[in-house]
């Protein structure tokens, strides 16, 4: 056995120690170091209650007890508990029992187990959520001034807080900070075990940072990575190639590559090379706000070494630098002089063979012929037309013959014309020009490492240029999940760049940390068909809760008033607060209409596009689909789609680019789906019928409802 067990606390633990008096957080602390030393128990101060289901540990600490596990050299420390004579009166053994009526069917890690082994199972709970009107309830004790000073909530907060009387008024108090309202409600309403365990494991190093954190000294504590993680995060900085890491939603691909930054400062330290220039790198703006802020905590005032850019960002600056910007074409015009060019550009070869290429246009639709040239020749650098025949178009649906591809060709090369014209460009060609640029650039080579999020949804030209910024390609780090590409149809790493090989440094991470495994297993089933790559392996679920939920509704009122319900039901159950729900919608249009009639419910609710995204908005967030990419939110609903035709086929369009335009915005609605770590209700309209909204195995989804 070794002498020092490292221990790992909840956020629920450091919440615990914000709520004890000054007076009593060194006895806290002092068992909190008995534990680090040996966490067996000893029958006395430390117990094991084989009375309790789960089998849980604690410690005794003056009038507190201290819940924890054990296993291989980590100690778990989970929350306090003061004991009450009246709260221990259904246990056997009142004494040590736990003021927790939630231990019931709960399986905690074992002293004998290994850690890989000691993944919480929870049985599939019989709740079913409550669709109705929850009843208001009174508050278990009032807020009082003296409440809220042994809190230590900022006294510009009284004011509203003090207005709180009942539960409702928790779903309505939207002008205190978010994190000031969780610390009210986890007060009056506290977690129960099963809810603290499913929270992140956080290391803490040196046990006298409690105290540090108690005085406001220390804001935050590093995220404790699993196994398979920390071997991703730590791998050596001068290596043979690039990285990639693959893994599905809630994997932790995002915070693998955030850490993968402070590992890198930290090997690069060793070396003697204090400053380095990094480059992290992701395709929304949403994903940039939120990696700021978690860098900030993570590396402190070395996160000016590390330069946070969407890869349009980079591009812009590159193209900034040589002088050449241009506008953007919109989609209307762009398909204009697509029109155009199609018109000016001369059929060739026989009879037999312009026959074949009016076949293949009329098969195409405009739609789909002006996304070969921009997602394909253009954003694979395609720069001739004998690359153009030879290439595999990996994505691609719809195949094309020699005679049709000259024909396509043509077409975009007048296309080209056209724009040249209008002195205007596409996105595609944008970055394509950047990429072409950055070698007569300084930006050539001007970073010493680069982290690439979230690759699968950037174009193959944006990833020659990322390649050609960093000073080499072993420095090269890179994140992806082909079936959460919602901007693309899938392409080969070789479109990019010849130094994208990957072999022996590919990576799966197949844990799943975010969702439930009832929600990730529902994703998964909906996904079919959407998918660009088969899952090799199952994942495997940290987290279990209640089946999803999928109801059909006829009228927006009726969809306002569900959605309320829901997110009043659930928050209740979780203990969370109304800022933990998200709804996710097809459009722009759909999320006011969404924000106003939850309104019209006194529900504040806020529309957010990815540039004002703001996760501390104490209120309802609405986004739209594609905006919440690599978020995660407690309880998601997707709605929206009684009020918009989704997706928005082209008339006339092809099998086969109904087939593509299906099944990437299947893909959209899996990585929607995914966001949810607790809670999910699919909205449907029960009039309009739509292939994204069908597929919903009664295995996986509660399907019997219907309002």
């Amino acid at each position: 056995m070794r002498n020092q067990w490292q221990p790992l606390i909840k956020p629920a633990f450091l919440q615990d120690i914000n709520r004890l008096p000054a007076r009593d957080i060194r006895q806290i602390m002092e068992k909190v170091t008995v534990l680090t030393s040996n966490p067996h128990p000893d029958g006395g101060t430390k117990k094991h209650l084989t009375h309790c289901p789960g089998k849980p540990y604690r410690i005794r600490s003056g009038d507190y007890r201290i819940f924890y596990t054990y296993n291989q050299h980590y100690v778990h420390i989970y929350k306090i508990d003061r004991r009450h004579e009246s709260t221990y009166k259904d246990c056997p053994e009142a004494e040590d029992a736990p003021n927790l009526d939630i231990l019931q069917g709960l399986q905690m890690p074992d002293e004998t187990e290994s850690e890989e082994a000691s993944v919480m199972t929870v049985p599939q709970p019989s709740w079913e959520p409550s669709f109705s009107e929850p009843e208001n309830r009174p508050l278990p004790e009032p807020i009082t001034i003296e409440l809220l000073n042994k809190l230590q909530i900022p006294k510009s907060y009284h004011s509203s807080l003090l207005q709180i009387r009942d539960e409702n008024a928790f779903c309505v108090c939207t002008d205190v900070d978010e994190k000031v309202l969780i610390q009210l409600v986890e007060y009056l309403f506290p977690p129960s075990l099963l809810q603290v365990m499913q929270q992140p494991d956080l290391i803490l190093n040196e046990v006298n940072d409690l105290q540090r954190y108690k005085n406001r000294e220390l804001l935050t504590f590093l995220l404790k990575l699993s196994p398979e993680q920390e071997k991703y995060v730590r791998w050596p900085l001068y290596a043979n190639g690039p990285t990639l890491v693959k893994g599905g939603p809630g994997t932790g691909k995002s915070t693998v590559a955030l850490y993968r930054i402070h590992s890198l400062l930290q090997q690069f330290q060793q070396r003697g090379e204090g400053a380095p220039r990094i480059l992290f790198t992701t395709y929304t703006n949403a994903l940039i706000k939120f990696s700021e802020q978690l860098l900030e905590q993570l590396v402190g005032d070395a996160s000016s070494h590390i330069h946070v850019y969407t890869a349009d960002k980079v591009a812009d600056d590159i193209l900034q630098h040589a002088g050449q910007t241009k506008a953007i074409i919109n989609s209307e015009e762009s398909m204009s002089l697509l029109r155009q060019a199609i018109a000016e550009a001369p059929l060739e070869g026989n009879m037999l063979q312009q026959e074949s290429q009016r076949l293949i246009l009329k098969k195409m639709g405009y739609e789909y012929l002006l996304q070969e040239i921009t997602a394909v020749i253009v954003a694979r650098q395609v720069k001739t037309l004998d690359a153009y025949l030879q290439m595999v178009r990996a994505g691609r649906k719809l195949g094309l013959n020699a005679s049709q591809r000259r024909f396509v060709w043509r077409v975009y090369e007048r296309w080209t014309l056209l724009l040249q014209v209008t002195g205007k460009e596409t996105w595609q060609q944008r970055r394509a020009r950047a990429a072409s640029l950055v070698e007569q650039s300084p930006f050539l080579a001007s970073y010493d490492a680069v982290v690439i999020d979230e690759a699968q949804d950037l174009d193959p030209s944006v990833l020659s240029m990322l390649v050609k910024v960093c000073k080499a390609p072993n420095r090269l780090f890179v994140t992806a999940d082909a079936n959460q590409a919602i901007y693309s149809s899938g392409f080969n790493w070789d479109d990019a760049h010849e130094s994208l090989k990957f072999q022996g440094r590919t990576n799966l991470l197949r844990s799943n940390y975010r969702s439930t495994r009832e929600i990730g297993k529902a994703a998964q089933a909906y996904l079919g068909a959407g998918a660009l790559e088969t899952e090799v392996e199952e994942p495997q679920y940290v987290n279990s809760g209640p089946k999803p939920n999928v109801l059909a509704v006829q009228s927006r009122a009726h969809e306002a008033q569900l959605l309320a319900n829901f997110f009043k039901n659930t928050i209740r159950s979780q203990g969370l607060t109304l800022a933990s729900c998200v709804v996710l919608c097809p459009n722009e249009s759909a999320g006011w209409g969404i924000v106003s009639e939850l309104k019209e419910l006194q529900l504040q609710a806020r529309y957010m596009t990815g540039r004002d995204l703001d996760l501390t908005y104490p209120g309802i967030k609405v986004l739209m689909l594609n905006v919440a990419k690599g978020l995660e939110f407690p309880i998601v609903s997707l709605a929206g789609f009684i009020s918009s035709v989704y997706p928005g086929i082209p008339a006339g369009a092809s099998p086969e680019e109904r087939g593509e335009i299906v099944a990437r915005e299947r893909r959209t609605m899996y990585v929607g789906m995914t966001r949810a770590m607790r809670a999910l209700l699919v909205i449907t309209p029960a009039m309009i019928d739509t292939p994204l909204l069908q597929g919903f195995d009664p295995l996986y989804w509660n399907l019997d409802r219907k309002i």
